[in-house]
């Protein structure tokens, strides 16, 4: 219960600052290496949210497994994104944003875990 409560303050947290900053004017990431870094940034927030409903039981080990595993491909593919942009920005800002799409799609699996029982 005390974990569900951490959880759920925590993101209540964020979604204030990150509505706070958006409404203060702060800037979003526009350039590659700022949407680079916000990726990485993901893949670390959604290793700890998996972490936090494995704890929680409302995430089996066999899905935190995958999740784990989903994570590690994704920061595969932002190194193969930071390595193109080197040479071709164009196939790196493809790769980065396949990597995005598919971590925001994570984002969103263990959202909908938050509620489960």
């Amino acid at each position: 219960m005390i974990r569900k409560l951490q959880y759920t303050a925590w993101l209540l947290t964020i979604s204030v600052m990150l509505s706070s900053c958006a409404a203060l004017g702060v800037p979003t990431a526009t350039t590659f290496n700022e949407r680079l870094a916000v990726g990485y940034g993901t893949v670390t927030q959604v290793r700890q949210s998996a972490t936090t409903l494995l704890n929680a039981k409302k995430l089996t080990a066999e899905d935190g497994t995958n999740v784990l595993s989903a994570t590690d491909s994704a920061r595969a593919g932002l190194d193969v994104a930071r390595t193109l942009s080197k040479t071709d920005m164009g196939a790196a800002d493809s790769k980065l944003t396949a990597v995005r799409t598919v971590l925001t799609a994570l984002q969103a699996y263990l959202v909908s875990r938050e509620g489960a029982k």
